[in-house]
């Protein structure tokens, strides 16, 4: 994995083992971009750590909630109204038509307590919302591409079931 600043590169070095302590195991590791991945009932979520200039990062923790769901105005529309209720995080659409859920933070203030209460926050939106959305409006779950062979690594190293 190449960094592309030295703040990265600690700010990606701090989370992993935080990650690690917050839960207790060791998550996948991206091959190809400073991130690690945890499964989470249904919901893969994502800990990417971006180089924000040179003396800092952030890190965003997502999850694609739903692949394949007809974007259909009242879809979008509940996506809209569900991002007022949250308090951590807003839903969004990917450009290849995904929906999304994360939430950023500053890598070089973040606080252990910070990064905990960020990435459990996306876990359980996404893990809550994945079913919800599926069931109105179709599409997938990641637990679902997993399972169906349709989840591209997109640079992971996804475990097997």
């Amino acid at each position: 994995m190449k960094f592309q600043t030295s703040a990265q590169e600690a700010c990606y070095e701090k989370v992993v083992t935080w990650i690690q302590e917050i839960f207790g195991k060791y998550p996948c590791a991206r091959q190809d971009f400073p991130g690690l991945g945890m499964f989470v009932g249904s919901a893969l979520v994502e800990i990417l750590v971006f180089p924000w200039d040179e003396n800092d990062a952030v890190i965003n923790t997502r999850s694609y909630v739903v692949v394949g769901a007809e974007l259909k105005p009242e879809l979008m529309r509940y996506l809209l109204e569900e991002n007022a209720k949250m308090i951590f995080g807003a839903f969004g659409i990917s450009p290849d038509n995904e929906i999304l859920f994360e939430h950023s933070i500053v890598g070089s203030t973040c606080s252990m307590k910070e990064l905990e209460a960020s990435v459990k926050a996306v876990m359980e939106i996404a893990d809550e919302y994945d079913d919800k959305i599926v069931d109105r409006w179709g599409g997938k779950r990641a637990l679902d591409r997993i399972h169906a062979g349709t989840l591209s690594n997109n640079g992971w190293s996804l475990p097997t079931f």
